[in-house]
């Protein structure tokens, strides 16, 4: 008895469907598991995350690494450490009070309420260096952050904010 096409069709879209139903299983529970079991390891001393790790600085020495590590730790108040253990997600309050959070996912690692922001740190530096670095300026010098970083934004309220932070030499730069 040879089946029929709807049937084969019906066949192939049901083993379609649960394909993807399987994909999308192993990606949530791999973006709520792996930033929870990175945690650990960071608190642990335990290097799974960076033998499954596909970043960016794959290619650095682990001691430049464990110390950047080390130190994005030590800048970092009790409640940020614990959200970036649970969330790999970090909140930095601006001297203007506004807030941002901070990602180690490229590009577009700087998120607010209704926008994006991208500023690259140059160089082979491990991540977490670039995190702090991204940290830093945002607590110390916000203007600088606006007048330098690339923005997506959701609303019309950072255009003005931009455009008063950059300067005219450097408005046809980034403009």
């Amino acid at each position: 008895m040879t089946p029929t096409p709807g049937v084969f069709l019906e066949v192939m879209a049901v083993t379609a469907g649960l394909g993807l139903v399987l994909a999308l299983a192993v990606v949530t529970v791999a973006r709520i598991a792996l930033p929870r079991i990175d945690g650990w390891c960071g608190r642990h001393e335990f290097p799974l995350i960076a033998a499954l790790a596909l970043s960016e600085d794959a290619a650095l020495p682990p001691e430049s690494k464990r110390r950047a590590r080390d130190l994005f730790f030590a800048k970092l108040d009790a409640r940020q450490r614990r959200r970036w253990h649970l969330r790999r997600r970090l909140e930095v309050t601006a001297p203007s009070g506004r807030r941002y959070v901070i990602s180690p996912y490229k590009p577009f690692n700087i998120r607010s309420r209704d926008a994006v922001f991208c500023i690259a740190v140059d160089g082979a530096i491990p991540v977490y260096d670039k995190l702090l670095a991204q940290k830093l300026l945002l607590e110390s010098d916000e203007q600088r952050f606006l007048a330098r970083a690339n923005v997506r934004t959701f609303s019309g309220t950072w255009k003005a904010l931009v455009a008063a932070a950059r300067d005219p030499e450097e408005q046809t730069i980034f403009g």
